[in-house]
């Protein structure tokens, strides 16, 4: 026997979804944006460090977003900061 309950209670988890689809296709763009920016940096640290450094500053900013994306969900940008910030200490 299907009770209103159940159907009312379907149809609102639909509309949430729906609404949720909606908010996912407006941050397409944002999001695709922050991608071509990393992928921006990480060809200014080519273009302007030599081979020789080059790697090691690459290696420094690929290591920060990793310290920042450690927990599934979170961004933690001061572990990002800080992994980053460890690489111009001795520098």
């Amino acid at each position: 026997m299907i009770k209103l309950k159940d159907i009312l209670h379907e149809a609102d988890e639909n509309s949430v979804a729906q609404a949720d689809a909606q908010s996912a296709d407006k941050l397409k763009k944002p999001l695709t944006k922050a991608i071509a920016d990393i992928a921006r940096s990480m060809d200014n640290i080519n273009k302007t460090m030599s081979g020789f450094n080059a790697p090691g500053l690459k290696h420094a900013f690929t290591d920060a977003l990793k310290a920042a994306l450690k927990r599934q969900g979170k961004f933690d940008e001061r572990a990002a900061y800080s992994r980053l910030n460890d690489y111009f200490k001795d520098r």
